[in-house]
């Protein structure tokens, strides 16, 4: 800012004749001097080594003093600090104290600042990064999603990852990042997750103790968002995943209430990504059964299981949904209760049929390895006797299956389970009477 920014003219004869009356800038002997900021001379000269003091003016004045004394205002009606060219301003609640340097400017007439002033003028983030302007930001932040100010305020807060970490870390610029959260689309509620994941979700909710509040509130708002979309879209997803592994089972409660209720269990499983999250969701219920929380989680898994149960044959049949299935029947565990539900419920009685699925001979392939002995010789049984032979190729269940397109690898998974126990590469140990039994199978598969 140059010095004559309230440099009075020559001619002028109006105000105090002296310094001690009307003001600093009357006729008396500072009149010929040129006004400047830095009041530096006024320092004692045993305290010349303290720095100088800036004092920041305000540049809104009234239009009509100014043109009465040829000065120019500053752009915009905003507060500026005097030592720039650059147009940068700050929050009215900061200039409460500025110095006003003459009587005639004793009442400015101050025009507030509004958030379309800070987004044009690409403060934006300038107020984010100060105490006093994030809680502005906070006021005014629209709560509309449609309003272009939203959308923009919106997309520069989140666009930087280090940024964006820096906000949420931060005791009081947190809030503002609550802010976006609590008014955030389905989009946008995507972008936050993902920028979450960017800034290492797990580790931030373990060590930084704002960045709680930021992640409870998103937490809240997923609970009233479509988590279908979210479960099956490919950035958001990864997000989700690290909620169910590394948080509280109890955080996310909602959203094992949410699979096996209506069909939602069913579209979510049949998506490439969904169908991970939900196996993943399997895992973190049935893991550790000696901890304390485990019966809740175990009430939690017993639901979502029995949802499983009941969806089996249109799971088994699907691409991606196969694959829960799948993963039930091999796990070990408290999940070898639910294995043995599935076969006995769901797969039994409908071998042969689907077997002849591309999908679904895969989840019955797994059936037969990790069977128990007891299931695993009804289904031997329900293939070799249990269907008729069909009346215009007079052709058995083993017959159709060996020629299959599908059908013939469930045979060879037959065929490998019954020479791996003649072979004795059986983890357990075989009685001759199992032995007996696993011979007669393979005479009849040859």
């Amino acid at each position: 800012m140059n010095d004559s920014w309230f440099r009075r003219s020559n001619g002028t004869s109006s105000g105090s004749s002296s310094i001690g009356t009307q003001g600093l800038f009357g006729n008396g002997s500072f009149d010929a001097m040129p006004f400047n900021t830095d009041f530096s001379f006024f320092v004692n000269n045993k305290n010349n080594n303290k720095p100088s003091v800036k004092l920041l003016p305000l540049s809104n004045r009234r239009t009509s003093s100014l043109a009465n004394n040829n000065l120019t205002p500053d752009s915009g009606s905003f507060f500026f600090n005097g030592t720039s060219s650059e147009d940068t301003f700050f929050p009215l609640d900061m200039c409460q104290n500025a110095f006003v340097a003459s009587s005639e400017f004793a009442e400015p007439a101050r025009t507030e600042i509004t958030l379309q002033n800070v987004v044009v003028k690409e403060q934006l983030i300038n107020f984010a990064m100060d105490r006093h302007g994030v809680k502005f930001l906070e006021i005014h932040y629209p709560t509309d999603a449609n309003n272009d100010l939203h959308r923009a305020v919106f997309e520069k807060l989140t666009e930087s990852m280090i940024m964006f970490g820096g906000l949420c870390k931060n005791s009081n610029r947190n809030f503002i990042i609550q802010k976006l959260v609590e008014f955030a689309t389905l989009d946008e509620q995507k972008v936050l997750l993902q920028r979450m994941v960017e800034c290492g979700l797990t580790d931030i909710f373990k060590f930084e103790q704002y960045l709680v509040s930021v992640v409870t509130d998103l937490i809240k708002a997923l609970q009233s968002s479509d988590l279908v979309d979210i479960c099956t879209d490919q950035t958001s997803i990864h997000a989700m995943q690290r909620i169910v592994r590394h948080l509280a089972v109890d955080i996310w409660t909602f959203f094992v209430e949410f699979l096996y209720s209506g069909d939602n269990l069913m579209a979510v499983c049949r998506d490439k990504y969904g169908c991970r999250l939900v196996q993943q969701v399997i895992d973190r219920l049935s893991e550790n059964p000696k901890a304390p929380c485990f019966n809740a989680r175990l009430q939690l898994l017993h639901t979502l299981m029995s949802c499983v149960v009941r969806n089996c044959y249109r799971l088994s049949s699907n691409e991606f949904a196969n694959y829960v299935v799948q993963y039930a029947i091999k796990s070990s565990g408290i999940m070898e209760m639910y294995r043995d539900m599935i076969i006995d419920k769901c797969l039994l009685r409908n071998l042969l049929s689907m077997s002849h699925d591309k999908y679904a001979s895969h989840v019955i392939e797994g059936a037969f390895i990790f069977a128990p002995p007891s299931l695993l010789t009804e289904m031997m049984t329900e293939i070799f006797d249990g269907y008729v032979k069909d009346h215009g190729t007079n052709r058995d269940a083993l017959d159709i299956l060996l020629f299959h397109q599908y059908g013939n690898y469930v045979v060879q998974q037959m065929i490998t389970i019954c020479t791996s126990a003649l072979m004795g590469k059986e983890e357990r140990r075989l009685s001759p009477s199992d032995l007996g039994m696993y011979a007669a199978w393979y005479e009849q598969l040859l």
